[in-house]
């Protein structure tokens, strides 16, 4: 059996985050998810984790945000030694070929379009799920 799974979410939009929470209990994903709103915050949680040796097996990020974005963010984990192994998923609206490209320039795993119905964010989520914890293998939590 393997280990429940820790997805850390980082996104400012409410309704996006309810939406994240209700695809994983719907696709009874077995995980713990943090929530966090924008990227300084995910970076001060990241760190506190990494003293604590217990990072998330999976970051879903949103580009938009207040404060830190998306970008900014991936741009930092992948600038620290400790945090740069994270797999890491934009998981946005933005389906600009700038964004798509920059992401990918700095290190992003895989990028996704969030879908605008229920249904299909659902069976994005649970195809994501299948990927990431099913047929990957991830590095263990390290230092």
């Amino acid at each position: 059996m393997r280990k429940k799974a820790h997805i850390m979410l980082v996104e400012d939009n409410i309704s996006d985050q309810v939406m994240v929470e209700r695809a994983l209990e719907d696709g009874k994903i077995a995980c713990d998810l943090s929530i966090l709103n924008n990227g300084r915050q995910a970076l001060d949680k990241l760190h506190e984790m990494v003293k604590l040796e217990q990072l998330p097996d999976l970051v879903l990020m949103d580009i938009n945000m207040p404060l830190m974005d998306g970008k900014q963010t991936l741009q930092a984990i992948r600038a620290t030694a400790s945090l740069r192994h994270l797999p890491i998923v934009m998981l946005t609206t933005s389906n600009r070929d700038k964004d798509v490209l920059e992401s990918y320039q700095l290190g992003v795993n895989a990028y996704l379009t969030k879908p605008v119905l229920e249904s299909a964010f659902i069976h994005t989520i649970r195809q994501l799920e299948n990927f990431w914890f099913e047929l990957v293998v991830l590095p263990e939590n390290t230092k």
